[in-house]
């Protein structure tokens, strides 16, 4: 399992529970009728709560993995959503202090609560949203076009494309594992790494177009580009 889909489903679990969590607390203070039992709503946010600041901690320390491990190749999505998750967790953090140390401050404690929701659901949609629903939705373009004839990449453009697009996952100069693996020497390989497909130009772009597993689709780019960043791949 790659560090992208395992990150997209502890997100998926942190937003279950940070949903609980703010559900309880809403119907514990914001409802006139109390139709539930206070002290139930309070353990459920209590406990919901708590696996929520676990979950967070193991999405912080898989996306620093990723932050560092990424150097200055990182999209501006990327860098979008490291800005907003270490929000989330300064304000999450300052919420714990206030409950447990400064409890005159508790009146806005409350308030702090459902911005680390909001925060949370937009860090969740620019981040986990963003690559389930992009992979959920990508269209095979190579089968929609079978016949179409392979263009004739230029190395420098796939260079550029490779250093926006690929780098944050993958090394050109070596075989080691990144993210994902290693391209150095990719079309003097047998096999694909991952999908075992052939290693022939059209099973390449099918792959950008369609990828295996968790790797993010390249389907916003161009025939053209991806033509590019096939030439690039070529020459390592």
């Amino acid at each position: 399992m790659s560090v992208f889909l395992l990150k997209s489903i502890l997100a998926i679990a942190l937003l279950i529970t940070g949903l609980s969590a703010a559900l309880a607390m809403l119907i514990s203070m914001g409802r006139a009728e109390k139709k539930a039992n206070p002290a139930t709503l309070r353990k459920v946010h209590r406990v919901a709560g708590y696996l929520f600041a676990l979950l967070l901690l193991v999405l912080a320390v898989l996306g620093t993995k990723i932050f560092v491990s990424s150097g200055d190749a990182l999209s501006h999505r990327a860098v979008l959503h490291a800005f907003l998750a270490l929000f989330l967790l300064f304000i999450f953090l300052l919420k714990i202090v206030l409950v447990r140390f400064y409890k005159s401050f508790v009146r806005i404690v409350p308030g702090l609560g459902m911005a680390v929701l909001v925060l949370f659901l937009v860090v969740f949609s620019v981040s986990a949203g963003y690559f389930l629903l992009r992979t959920a939705l990508t269209a095979d373009l190579m089968s929609a076009a079978p016949n179409t004839p392979l263009l004739q990449g230029d190395v420098n453009k796939g260079s550029d494309l490779f250093a926006r697009h690929c780098a944050s996952c993958h090394y050109a100069d070596r075989e080691d594992k990144k993210l994902g693996p290693g391209l150095k020497g990719l079309f003097q390989k047998n096999k694909l790494p991952l999908s075992g497909r052939a290693v022939t130009e059209e099973n390449v772009r099918r792959q950008m177009l369609r990828p295996f597993r968790s790797m993010p689709s390249f389907g916003s780019l161009t025939q053209q580009e991806i033509a590019d960043l096939v030439g690039y791949l070529k020459t390592l």
